[in-house]
């Protein structure tokens, strides 16, 4: 059904389309003003709205930016009883869908209405395709078959079906986000808003009106009313990466929408319900952070309902050569990927990967820009800190050869020292002189064998 909103004052020109879109079995909405339509337009979404260019209270043109503002899907048919190319353009350009003049024929404004709604639908299709191919690239972006991830994508099964608040913990670049995706793409909200945000990168000031949104006049600087990160995400999953970086004030806040599904918007005194799956990470330690009083005990309680540990690459290094494929893979030219030399690989694997999987991702990115016209990454592309890492390899390998050698080399001194005693019948004076060595050498070389 096409949910059709009429903005004009003609009262008797209302009816008549009401009665006709209505027949045709549209659902209609009418405003007589600029401030009717905005308000119904802030409470429930529209397909199509008909909007008369000159209004009482507001410019019909002025309206239109507004509603595109606020429903940027909705399709706008202009309509106006004084033709106006310079109005018609302007209205075009602000995004309307079409520009009719009045009087207009009711069939030809139900035609429009149709092809109106017909594009609106084909945009959201192709928005959720859009959506369906950035969650399969980070499906494919969670690449691994060690034993640790194994367990992080049961896990993760376990939970994505449940509405059961989620902890994600792990080192930063191991994949946190990634891990909240996945749970978000297998649950029942996985067509709703996926939404992000790292409280690392906010002070709490702002922090606290990204999440909540705020009233107008709230603070300085706040002229106009904000929406909140937490109302964006209704329906659907909120994902806050660092947690841990939260201050007081949020900490509490958050906590009554994890308990309640409700909060205010900074300068308002009414509770908006929202409902929304939490998923929380953090590279801290949550525990000391409760005993040193630096996060809310109850909080934590709550996050931690579930957990998930992601391990950090070093922990799961049989993952490095899949990562590598994938990698390279996405940096691929005319379809053909490059590859790694042997000793190239060899280093990847040595190295302890403090920056985890991002680090990996952008090691490959810049040997891939400096391997131009070459089909192989060489190992003199890696960075000098990977480089410097295998090197260190190299010497301890070097060092282990070099001890092998010592204690075969004592052996056989030993065993030269057991056939001279031998021959001169256990004569240590002799077997000393024989020897070029004195008798107090001797002794501590029988006594170190």
């Amino acid at each position: 059904m096409i949910r059709v909103l009429i903005v004009d004052d003609e009262t008797r020109l209302v009816e008549a389309f009401s009665k006709k879109l209505t027949h045709e079995g549209m659902s209609i909405s009418t405003a007589s003003s600029a401030a009717e339509a905005l308000a119904l337009v802030k409470g429930e979404p529209f397909d199509v709205c008909v909007l008369d260019i000159r209004l009482t209270d507001m410019d019909g043109i002025g309206l239109l930016a507004k509603l595109k503002e606020m429903q940027p899907l909705l399709e706008v048919i202009m309509l106006t009883g004084y033709a106006s190319v310079d109005s018609a353009i302007r209205s075009m350009k602000l995004g309307a869908y079409d520009y009719l003049t009045k009087p207009t024929k009711l069939s030809v404004l139900s035609k429009v209405i149709v092809k109106a709604h017909e594009k609106k639908a084909l945009r959201e299709k192709n928005i959720i395709l859009e959506e369906q191919l950035h969650r399969a690239e980070f499906r494919d972006a969670f690449i691994g078959e060690s034993r640790p991830i194994a367990e992080v994508k049961r896990l993760i099964g376990v939970v994505a079906s449940t509405n059961t608040p989620v902890l994600i913990v792990g080192e930063t670049g191991t994949g946190k986000e990634l891990v909240a995706r996945a749970i978000h793409d297998m649950s029942h909200r996985a067509h709703n808003p996926f939404v992000a945000v790292n409280s690392s990168t906010f002070q709490e000031a702002i922090l606290e009106s990204e999440l909540f949104g705020h009233k107008k006049g709230a603070f300085t600087g706040a002229d106009a009313d904000k929406l909140g990160l937490l109302e964006i995400a209704n329906g659907g999953t909120f994902f806050m990466d660092e947690v841990g970086d939260m201050g007081p004030t949020i900490q509490a806040k958050l906590l009554r929408v994890l308990e309640a599904g409700v909060f205010r918007k900074v300068g308002d005194t009414r509770e908006i319900s929202v409902d929304v799956r939490f998923i929380c990470a953090t590279n801290r330690d949550l525990d000391r952070e409760v005993d040193e009083k630096k996060f809310r005990k109850d909080l934590f309680y709550r996050l931690n309902t579930f957990t998930i540990a992601v391990p950090p690459l070093r922990e799961r290094k049989e993952d490095i050569p899949l990562l590598v494929d994938y990698f390279l893979g996405k940096q691929a030219r005319g379809g053909v990927s490059k590859t790694v030399s042997p000793d190239t690989m060899q280093a990847l694997l040595n190295y302890r990967w403090p920056g985890n999987v991002r680090e990996l991702a952008n090691v490959l990115e810049r040997a891939v820009l400096l391997s131009g016209s070459r089909s192989e990454v060489a190992l003199d592309l890696l960075p000098e800190n990977v480089l410097a890492n295998r090197l260190a390899v190299d010497d301890r390998k070097d060092d282990h050869h070099l001890r092998r050698g010592v204690v075969e080399l004592t052996a056989m001194e030993k065993t030269y020292i057991e056939d001279v005693l031998r021959s001169v019948g256990g004569n240590k004076s002799k077997a000393a002189r024989l020897l070029g060595i004195s008798r107090k050498r001797l002794y501590s070389k029988i006594n170190e064998s």
